[in-house]
């Protein structure tokens, strides 16, 4: 092959990858600045990574070869790596909701949101790439133990910083709403 030839093919690839990634459907945008807290306010899949590691521990279904189960056992083990499959893809569309709320707390008070955008793309790029890494041991049978621990602490950390930035919003908030309280000094001037 000739280098023209192979750049044009490199250039072709790279051309469908975007028009993939253009034809994504578009991420439902939160509406700010009341859905965004009732957003934070909703339960956490990170919450539930340990029965979903409890599930994938194979001596959790190895009693099922012991007894002569072993078709069964891998159905079993296959219908689990699916429940995890789709775990995973509520736990990025989870994260990807926080980065957004993290965008419109940008929006609302951005002296307290300390999140810039290359930072949230950082964090989106890496958590995607995690995600599709743990999607692909998952589907080959490996041990995802440690992956789905490390997107479970990355989606932790992003709540746990929103939840101190609406904290922070919300004494800000606070402290500007307080009566001003006569001091000794403005006395004289009532």
């Amino acid at each position: 092959m000739s280098l023209p030839l192979i750049l044009l093919v490199l250039f072709a690839i790279l051309l469908v990858g975007l028009l993939a990634w253009a034809l994504r459907p578009p991420t439902p945008a939160i509406e700010p600045p009341l859905d965004v807290f009732e957003a934070l306010s909703q339960s956490r899949h990170c919450s539930r990574i340990s029965q979903i590691l409890q599930t994938l521990q194979p001596e959790d279904t190895e009693y099922l070869r012991e007894a002569g189960q072993a078709a069964l056992m891998q159905t079993l083990r296959k219908q689990r790596r699916q429940i995890a499959l789709n775990y995973l893809d509520r736990l990025q569309e989870e994260f990807e909701t926080l980065l957004e709320i993290s965008r419109v707390l940008a929006l609302l008070s951005p002296e307290v949101v300390g999140i810039e955008e290359i930072e949230r793309w950082k964090l989106s790029l890496a958590f995607a790439a995690n995600c599709a890494f743990l999607r692909w041991k998952l589907r080959l049978g490996l041990q995802t133990f440690s992956g789905f621990t490390l997107l479970s602490s990355m989606a932790t950390n992003i709540a746990r910083q929103l939840d101190a930035a609406t904290t922070r919003i919300a004494e800000t908030a606070a402290r500007g709403s307080e009566p001003s309280v006569p001091g000794p000094g403005n006395l004289g001037r009532l």
